[in-house]
């Protein structure tokens, strides 16, 4: 053979080993592009695509209706979103003053089609402290795509900022909300995939996604006042979305989606989630039909600790209990007598409360921080009674406080 025809041969040969190999590649991309759905997207990309495709038809929006009154959640925006709203049809503000309008979100929760949210999103429709709506209140659901339907309240935690709903027809439950399954919080990691499904401003079934930022971060309810160990994420949230879901990566929900830090009415990269298995402890209850609200005692306080050992000597105060800073009017611990801070001390820079009641028992257990007592409070029902122990201007007295369910909003008290 010839160079020349040998140097043909080889080159067919290799023409021929490229067409095989250009096919081989062809079809694993084909076989990609199948399992992927997209094979623009990455893995993580298109399960988050998933999640969405599965459970955005479960998340509803909700609308509350008041006759008499006029709220528009849009009012507290700055201008500048109201006019970007606006271009889109909502956040108009209403011209007559014969309607309260609320908005928030929700999630089907079981099989038989029922709805979480919050409660803040419905409030202002009960009749009191129960589950019955005011005359000339409404609740409408709205699923994507679907006409609105009436809804009732099940049963409330006010509480825990809690509320669960259902549809006075069942019927119109749409074939594809399938009830979305709730995790167990106590998993969650710091820095794990969060997606938030909700209805921001009016616009339906918005989607975003970050992390978890933070786990239990302890701060008072805005609703009750309550301390809650809220989930911390940087999805966007913003008004609208209270009562969506919080999911991770799994498709399972992590938290409700219930406030914001947001200095200027809009989200800033704070929000905070009610972790699921408090929403899990209290589902049983809400299905029940019940109106849960626990019982206080009004006050708040500042554990010992927190003062300086130099300022406990020279104001005469023991190594451990509770200074009571304030008492509210009418509650249960000022029916009892307790006296609130008369007056405060600045001690390096940080004004500390001074003569007040000081609580050193209750119920047996001593008072080292501000969580004994807490549990104490919240592990009891309206008319259960707490014995104390306190010193009332520096003599040791015993007193026994009724809880009571309070009426009013006792921010970071017990």
């Amino acid at each position: 053979m010839s160079m020349q025809r040998l140097a043909h041969s080889l080159a067919g040969y290799l023409l021929l080993l490229c067409v095989v190999a250009t096919a081989a590649t062809a079809q694993v991309n084909s076989a990609a592009a199948t399992n992927n759905g997209d094979s623009k997207l990455q893995p993580g990309e298109q399960n988050t695509v998933n999640i969405v495709q599965k459970y955005k038809s479960s998340v509803v929006a909700i609308r509350v209706t008041v006759h008499g009154k006029q709220v528009n959640p849009m009012q507290n925006l700055p201008p500048e979103m109201r006019h970007f709203l606006k271009q889109f049809g909502q956040g108009q503000l209403p011209s007559h003053k014969e309607t309260e309008r609320a908005a928030g979100s929700g999630f089907v929760v079981d099989q038989k089609g029922q709805i979480l949210t919050n409660y803040h999103v419905v409030a202002a429709a009960l009749h009191g402290m129960s589950t019955k709506l005011a005359d000339g209140a409404s609740v409408t659901i709205k699923f994507p795509g679907k006409n609105s339907g009436p809804a009732k309240v099940v049963g409330v935690d006010q509480s825990h900022d809690l509320a669960l709903l259902q549809l006075k027809n069942p019927d119109q439950l749409p074939s594809d909300a399938k009830p979305i399954p709730l995790a167990d919080s106590d998993n969650i990691k710091v820095g794990e995939t969060a997606i938030a499904i909700g209805n921001p401003f009016l616009l339906q079934s918005t989607v975003t996604q970050g992390i978890v930022s933070a786990v239990n971060r302890k701060q008072a309810a805005a609703v009750s006042g309550i301390p809650i160990e809220y989930i911390q994420t940087d999805a966007a949230i913003n008004p609208g979305n209270s009562g969506g879901p919080l999911l991770n990566s799994q498709g399972q929900v992590i938290g409700i989606n219930d406030e914001i830090l947001a200095p200027h009415g809009t989200f800033i990269g704070v929000g905070f989630a009610i972790p699921s298995n408090l929403v899990k402890q209290n589902l049983s209850a809400l299905k029940a039909g019940k109106f849960i609200k626990k019982a206080m005692m009004g006050v708040a306080i500042i554990p010992l600790d927190k003062y300086p050992k130099d300022a406990r000597q020279q104001l005469n105060l023991p190594d451990h209990g509770a200074m009571v800073a304030k008492v509210k009017p009418g509650s249960p611990a000022d029916k009892a007598g307790l006296q609130g801070a008369q007056y405060t001390m600045n001690v390096a820079g940080h004004k500390l409360p001074v003569g007040g009641d000081i609580i050193i028992k209750a119920n047996g257990h001593t008072i080292d921080n501000a969580q004994t007592l807490q549990k104490i409070v919240l592990s009891k029902s309206a008319g259960a009674h707490i014995k104390l122990v306190i010193l009332h201007h520096g003599k040791k007295k015993t007193v026994t406080v009724t809880l009571a369910v309070l009426k009013s909003n006792p921010q970071q008290s017990q």
